[in-house]
């Protein structure tokens, strides 16, 4: 609902028109302009209040108008607008007609190059209403004109908690809390477009509406979907915490959560139920559902946890059960998370879910909704059943920051230029997919951990590279492509770790003449089963074998991090006499050029099983860091090799 304020900036009108434009500017060019503003509902919900101030600048083809730019205007009642300095046509010069451009809240200098940069109050007792960053702009008004219409539009996001009991009464006393936050930011003036700024690191509390029992609520940066996200609710003592990863927070929009706290008993203790139910829905109201019930559970912790996806499409739940979690010899901790996405075709009545014995209920009037277990007993999986019917799960998730041996999926790509398949130029390869990694995940991108790269059918992964690293070369034992899957397996190296930038972005390239589409890459997890330490190379790990030198190369990528002082290390089994291993530069063909320059000096192998170290001093590491992609090609005969790391020198 709109609420129509009028507000002047000036206290003169135009008493009279003339006919000759001359006159007419003359006559106007000490007048000011009256304005009628409608603005959308304010984060009160009525109006604006006394002493708001908005800053109005005046817009030119010249661009902003110097001394019209940014005029302070305050009311004094939430109705009328006035100005100490009131702006005047007469900063339009000879234009015909202005753009005016409107920002609340007023704050001084903070409009440089035409945009309003600002950032969001959070220390305690934060005005919500300072934080409600709202903007206006009018084309084409014809100079002299009686009156201008001016309408605010919110331009961050608002995100309102609602907590009852279990008689759907208001909850008083709660606390809640966002996190993963971006706090500052800049507005465009030309065209309204919000930029975030910063690092999404700061955690926001929500205030309890005055207007409203038992309803909280904050304001925010529009954001895309952020990994980690978790409203969390705080009432007696316990810690209800909602991933909201899942939610894009666009500019404009209105987010909405209602929870039911313990349904039971009308009191929330550790080891209750909570069923909770979220709208979303901008302020032009329209509205998308979804519901949340939060099983038992002495603490659910899911913030700073990696989740992994159990269930591959869909399952439609039967009486006789299914089983979720299938981790080997691994566990759970007990404070780990189990998210259980469902829907349902007939919502009329409530329904039961049993999960490893105990039953939940879903709400009648949910059509789908999240369910959150803690683990507790069911470290080792999770068994679901319902008499019910038309009940579907969607997707089963577990947090947790245990290394389970499941796949955690890092970008999904929708087929377009730069998103899955080539799109712009950087340093001469086209980009493919643009990846950000969170903190989470960066703590697991590391050496002996596994990337997948999904491609759609029949494309051909050799021309695939991370960053400037080539990442398929089947006959020198890079990379393992499977046909049936489209898959391409290749084990994290340093020199791949090396690839990330400090912010987490890394880059997958391809090439122009190349029609590969990439669908989807997922990590998994290093296995503890083996020391990768500043892995280089290991193809048993990415499910080939060792490598026979009599009958094969390896194609090794150098890090960026190879210094003086480190060692090439060599693992190798079952040599026979005469073996030996070299180095020399990845694009040569040994065999057409017996006598290229040796990287790696030829060096004789002991009978057996062992390790073959090579020394890197200033003169070897110049030479393989200037390496063509930092490709080195290891040859030699009469042993199998099955890993190659780098240690570090002394001092490191």
């Amino acid at each position: 609902m709109r609420k129509t304020i009028l507000f002047g900036l000036a206290a003169a009108m135009l008493a009279t028109a003339c006919s000759e434009e001359d006159d007419l500017r003359q006559g106007i060019a000490g007048e000011g302009i009256t304005f009628t503003s409608s603005v959308m509902s304010r984060a009160t919900d009525t109006s604006f209040d006394p002493s708001d101030a908005i800053g109005v600048s005046m817009y030119t083809e010249s661009g902003f108008v110097g001394n019209a730019t940014n005029v302070q205007y305050t009311t004094a009642d939430g109705r009328g607008f006035t100005s100490t300095n009131p702006m005047t046509w007469g900063a339009a010069g000879s234009a015909k007609t202005v753009d005016f451009k409107g920002v609340y809240p007023y704050k001084a200098d903070a409009v440089a190059d035409g945009k309003y940069s600002f950032t969001l109050a959070t220390g305690e007792g934060a005005s919500l209403s300072n934080n409600d960053v709202m903007y206006s702009s009018m084309t084409d008004v014809t100079v002299g004109a009686k009156n201008v219409e001016l309408t605010f539009k919110h331009k961050l996001v608002k995100v309102v908690m609602q907590v009852y009991d279990q008689n759907r009464k208001p909850l008083l006393g709660a606390t809640v809390k966002i996190n993963k936050q971006q706090t500052s930011g800049t507005l465009d003036l030309a065209d309204g477009t919000v930029t975030s700024t910063g690092t999404a690191d700061a955690t926001l509390n929500f205030a309890s509406n005055p207007n409203v029992e038992g309803e909280y609520q904050t304001i925010v940066m529009p954001s895309t979907a952020t990994q980690g996200r978790v409203i969390t609710i705080t009432y007696n003592n316990v810690d209800y915490p909602c991933p909201v990863d899942m939610y894009a927070f666009d500019s404009g929009s209105k987010m909405i959560f209602s929870v039911t706290l313990n349904p039971e008993s009308g009191t929330a203790s550790q080891g209750t139920i909570v069923n909770a139910t979220a709208t979303v829905q901008n302020w032009t109201e329209q509205r998308i559902e979804s519901g949340w019930i939060f099983g038992e559970g002495e603490s659910f912790k899911v913030e700073g946890k990696i989740s992994y996806q159990l269930l591959t499409g869909s399952v439609e739940l039967k009486e006789e059960g299914a089983h979720f979690g299938n981790f080997g010899d691994k566990r759970l901790d007990a404070t780990d998370v189990y998210s259980l996405k469902y829907t349902r075709t007939d919502a009329a009545n409530d329904a039961t879910i049993k999960i490893s014995g105990k039953d939940y209920t879903l709400q009648k009037g949910l059509t789908s909704g999240t369910l959150l277990i803690a683990a507790g007993s069911n470290t080792a999986g999770i068994d679901v059943s319902s008499d019910a019917t038309g009940i579907t799960l969607t997707s089963v998730l577990v947090y947790t920051n245990k290394n389970i041996g499941l796949p955690i999926t890092l970008w999904t790509g929708d087929g377009s230029a730069g998103n899955g398949t080539v799109g712009d130029d950087v340093d001469s390869y086209p980009v493919i997919a643009r990846i950000t990694l969170s903190e989470e995940q960066q703590n697991l991108f590391v050496p002996g951990a596994i990337l997948r790269c999904y491609l759609a059918d029949g494309n051909d992964a050799a021309v695939l590279r991370l960053g400037t690293l080539q990442l398929y070369y089947s006959w020198r034992n890079l990379g393992i492509f499977d046909d049936v899957s489209n898959c391409l397996t290749n084990v994290l190296t340093l020199a791949m770790c090396d690839e990330v930038k400090d912010d987490g972005n890394i880059m997958i390239f391809g090439q122009n003449w190349s029609n590969i589409q990439l669908d989807r890459v997922e990590l998994v997890p290093a296995s503890d089963d083996e020391d990768f330490t500043n892995l280089l190379w290991c193809h048993k790990a990415e499910g080939g074998a060792d490598c026979s030198m009599s009958w094969g190369d390896i194609l090794v990528n150098i890090p960026t991090s190879l210094k003086s002082g480190d060692i090439i290390r060599v693992t190798y089994t079952d040599a026979e006499d005469g073996a030996y291993l070299e180095g020399v530069a990845g694009n040569v063909d040994i065999d057409a050029t017996p006598d290229a320059q040796r990287m790696l000096q030829k060096t004789d192998v002991p009978v057996g099983g062992g390790s073959v170290d090579f020394d890197i001093n200033e003169e070897t590491c110049t030479a393989l860091l200037g390496l063509e992609c930092r490709s080195l090609l290891i040859n030699g005969e009469n042993l199998n090799v099955h890993k190659i790391q780098l240690v570090r020198g002394l001092g490191e």
